[in-house]
């Protein structure tokens, strides 16, 4: 009954389900402020959608789920201007550079085997990582709201390097160049594997520059919003692979999830927050390992999809197609505009309830 064909990726999918991952990935950015990208991309996978498509199709997603986050943000006042601008400087220069070696790998023809094991040796490491560290500061720590996080080495030396900025909204000095070195490859690795990259970003600000927890989550939130904005135009622009069929049903979950999430949030207690996050990051890498392991079993090779025929398509979706094809740069933006319009106006109309 909701099945669907997707015009740009060429596969079945249901509507429900795909606005059901929306939902879901919603929850997630409204409660960690993480975007949901290293899940929703997965899930994507797992139902059929081919990588490149998956990808890109959900960076329109986190501009939507970004864009409601960044509003709530704003209004709590957690956002620092400044801050903000060094970590958007790096995180633009790294998704451009993200976006070329995007190409470079689809070309080679691995690039859902690069994607896979990627995302097991990132959502592993980070998990883990901060499952330990979690679970010894949530032993130890008191139950504050906002707390920081214990001081560690590495956290020590770079709080001793050069070019320090102090930011009296969280009463700390940051060194600019590790921030900024942070934050170009979080705009790579993002923009190649379609995650907001927050699931890095706000453990890295809150365990290596000491951010309170909420501040974290609210600079991670602005530079997911910019960073796919412009990602989403230029997977459209470049690689053809916005499939707007899909990203509709993942905005609207999204943004309606991300209301959810940031209910939920206001319950939830710092320590609790990593303590949750660390788990989901961890279960996910996981969940694809298993996934790769019983690839190989298999013996399964990555599947490219015919391109449809526009004649097979409905008129509707035909229409999807030719604007994707011949109209790039205007596609994409009509997307990421869609995305934003209906962020900022689930943000605005959940508000006023």
């Amino acid at each position: 009954m909701f099945d669907v064909i997707l015009p740009i990726a060429g596969v079945w999918v249901n509507i429900a389900v795909v606005a059901g991952i929306g939902l879901l990935i919603g929850i997630i950015s409204g409660l960690f402020g993480v975007g949901g990208g290293f899940l929703m991309t997965p899930l994507l996978i797992f139902l059929g959608v081919p990588p490149t498509i998956a990808i890109a199709t959900g960076s329109a997603q986190l501009v939507a789920a970004a864009s409601f986050g960044t509003a709530t943000a704003w209004r709590a006042d957690l956002i620092d201007k400044t801050l903000t601008l060094y970590l958007l400087l790096g995180a633009m220069i790294g998704t451009l550079i993200g976006i070329g070696v995007f190409n470079l790998l689809y070309k080679t023809g691995h690039f859902d085997l690069f994607v896979g094991w990627s995302y097991v040796i990132l959502l592993g490491t980070v998990g883990s990582l901060m499952l330990k560290e979690s679970i010894k500061n949530f032993r130890n720590h008191s139950e504050n709201t906002d707390e920081k996080p214990s001081s560690n080495r590495i956290q020590i030396w770079l709080s001793e390097l050069g070019v320090q900025r102090f930011f009296p909204k969280f009463g700390i000095a940051i060194s600019l160049p590790p921030l900024l070195i942070l934050s170009i490859i979080i705009g790579m690795i993002g923009s190649i594997l379609g995650v907001g990259g927050g699931f890095m970003f706000v453990p890295a600000l809150i365990y290596l520059f000491h951010l309170p927890t909420r501040a974290a989550v609210a600079a991670s939130q602005v530079q997911i919003f910019f960073t796919m904005f412009i990602a989403t135009i230029l997977h459209a622009t470049y690689n053809h692979a916005i499939d707007l069929v899909l990203a509709v049903p993942l905005i609207f979950g999204g943004v309606f999830g991300a209301h959810l999430g940031t209910i939920a949030g206001l319950y939830v207690k710092g320590v609790r927050f990593r303590l949750a996050l660390a788990l989901l990051i961890f279960g996910v890498a996981l969940r694809f390992l298993f996934s790769l392991i019983m690839s190989f079993i298999s013996q399964k090779s990555d599947v490219t999809p015919e391109k449809l025929s526009l004649s097979a398509l409905p008129s509707w979706e035909g229409w999807i197609a030719l604007a994707a094809q011949n109209n790039t740069l205007l596609y994409g933006l009509a997307t990421a505009v869609l995305a934003i319009v209906s962020g900022f106006g689930a943000s605005f109309i959940f508000k006023k309830r």
